[in-house]
């Protein structure tokens, strides 16, 4: 559940953390009525007063107000190759933080060529991150194709016949066969899209 509580403008509702983080500023015009106030994630200062929608955790889901102009502080990622690089893996040393377990789900259908090719791809790859980009560079080699055919009726798992016959396809595709090639590989990943 989560619950609206009203916050300042120019306070800082949540300290970002400083490693690996940077202050965005963004200065927004809104050309449409709205009261959702937009920002990249993760906003932690407006400079108008607003309604914080958080959950029970702190978690902030949205920043709502009806302002034509406003400008809002968002702390984002600011991270080089070298230092997701240099992250250990997830393990008994580095447990998964609590909630990601549904990250790492897989399901019944996944086929065994699949899972050697995903042991494959990452069998010289000594970080998490080496393991993704890996993955990622694989998936490259396929043609995106916005006109693929659907799959046939008798298709048990989509990651399969993409990987293994269709060999092309569009965003979903690769990403839905990034995640369960990346799962895998006890790399939490989820599915996005918007």
């Amino acid at each position: 559940p989560s619950q609206r509580v009203a916050e300042v403008a120019n306070e800082r509702w949540l300290e970002p953390p400083t490693e690996g983080r940077k202050l965005l500023v963004q200065s927004v015009t809104m050309l449409v009525g709205a009261s959702v106030l937009y920002a990249a994630p993760e906003p932690v200062e407006s400079g108008v007063d607003y309604q914080a929608e958080v959950r029970a955790d702190g978690d902030l889901v949205a920043i709502w107000q009806r302002a034509r102009n406003y400008t809002v502080v968002s702390s984002i990622p600011a991270v080089s190759e070298a230092m997701l690089d240099a992250l250990p893996a997830w393990g008994s040393d580095r447990p998964l933080p609590p909630g990601y377990e549904v990250h790492l789900a897989l399901p019944d259908t996944v086929t065994d060529r699949t899972r050697q090719l995903a042991a494959d791809l990452i069998a010289n790859q000594a970080t998490p991150f080496a393991q993704a980009r890996a993955i990622e560079l694989f998936l490259r080699q396929y043609d995106y194709d916005l006109m693929v055919p659907e799959p046939p009726d008798d298709v048990v798992d989509i990651v399969d016949y993409f990987l293994f016959d269709l060999q092309r396809g569009y965003c979903d595709y690769y990403a839905t066969a990034f995640i369960v090639l990346a799962r895998l590989n006890g790399l939490p990943a989820r599915f996005a899209t918007g």
